[in-house]
């Protein structure tokens, strides 16, 4: 890959802000030309492919109507979900029958907790858009990430364990917590450190402290 073999430059994209690509195909449609002009889709963007973005490119490459992106790892992903749309800073989750499969769609993000809404600890990233289903496109998986909190929180106090929250009264949302000695399944749920005070049923800014993407 162009930029080494854990990222890759963005050679296209089919939308003028990171987080407004909502891709019906892998890369982006290819417009219609002349039957007599050669046409090529080029270096495509596929599912998996990752970016690098410092504090400036992110913010170059928001469309801040819809939220504001700071540094991290973005990966290009295609997203569904049975009954939990993705929302701008919903929790991204994988599924376990997708690992290693070649029946199915790499790198696919799902709306819904997995693998259940109990247990939510199969993590892929937190959605920047409100990307269509079945449709592609960027999931952050590393770096300060806007999350959407739930609607009932632990605590809202900055510096705090954030984790995916079990059976949440918005679906994969998140939680502000005050665990001192958590157990298995906190430390299993994990996103990151809250940064700033964050506030119920609203998106606020997380340190994203584990490696909680699928590589």
């Amino acid at each position: 890959m162009a930029g080494g073999w854990f990222t890759k430059q963005a050679d296209y994209l089919n939308a003028a802000y990171l987080n407004d690509v909502n891709d019906t195909q892998v890369g982006g449609a290819i417009l219609s030309v002349p039957t007599s002009v050669p046409s090529s889709q080029g270096q495509q963007t596929l599912p998996g492919d990752r970016i690098i973005l410092d504090d400036a490119t992110a913010l170059a490459l928001s469309d801040t109507t819809v939220g504001t992106l700071y540094g991290g790892i973005y990966m290009y992903c295609n997203v569904t979900w049975t009954t939990q749309a993705a929302a701008v800073g919903g929790i991204a989750f994988f599924r376990a029958t997708d690992i290693g499969s070649t029946t199915t769609t790499p790198y696919v993000a799902f709306g819904d907790a997995q693998p259940l809404t109990t247990l939510p600890t199969y993590i892929l990233g937190i959605f920047i858009n409100a990307v269509t289903k079945s449709n592609y496109g960027w999931v952050q998986v590393a770096g300060i990430a806007s999350v959407l909190f739930d609607s009932t929180t632990t605590s809202t106090v900055q510096g705090n364990m954030v984790i995916a929250k079990a059976s949440a009264a918005v679906a994969s949302t998140a939680d502000n917590t005050t665990v001192t000695n958590p157990t298995a399944p906190v430390l299993m749920a994990l996103i990151g450190v809250s940064v700033g005070t964050s506030a119920t049923s609203t998106v606020s800014k997380v340190a994203i402290t584990k490696a909680i993407s699928r590589l």
